[in-house]
């Protein structure tokens, strides 16, 4: 059995994630966090931060318990609720704004996260 470790400020204590490698996976985080919207692969981004691949993704998941694809995902969705919310811009507009290539793609994927489609989600809101 792996020894788990606590570290000061995450809920979830860590089996597999080496400490030293925490400081890359934050860093991993906040480049994701401060442009979401671009599509920025694992590679290039494990690359960017000086880990391998593997031990980007399993610790993401160990730290944030979400893979890095879907931390940058639920960004980008809840960006466009705000948008949908507080714009009048078309649907296609606000999923070119989040970092979706179609509006076929943005559609499923909000439809999967919230239960609705964007624009059902948006006629809820001005209701």
């Amino acid at each position: 059995m792996q020894r788990q470790k606590k570290i000061a400020g995450y809920e979830h204590p860590i089996a597999r994630t080496k400490l030293y490698d925490v400081p890359a996976i934050e860093k991993a985080r906040d480049l994701i966090l401060k442009d979401p919207v671009s599509h920025i692969h694992i590679p290039m981004l494990a690359d960017k931060v000086g880990i391998n691949e593997f031990k980007l993704k399993v610790g993401f998941r160990e730290l944030f318990q979400t893979s890095p694809y879907q931390y940058r995902l639920h960004l980008c969705l809840e960006r466009a609720k705000v948008l949908l919310e507080e714009t009048d811009d078309t649907i296609d507009q606000i999923a070119s704004r989040v970092g979706f290539d179609t509006y076929n793609g943005f559609s499923t994927a909000f439809k999967k996260a919230y239960g609705y489609a964007p624009t059902e989600y948006r006629n809820r809101q001005t209701a």
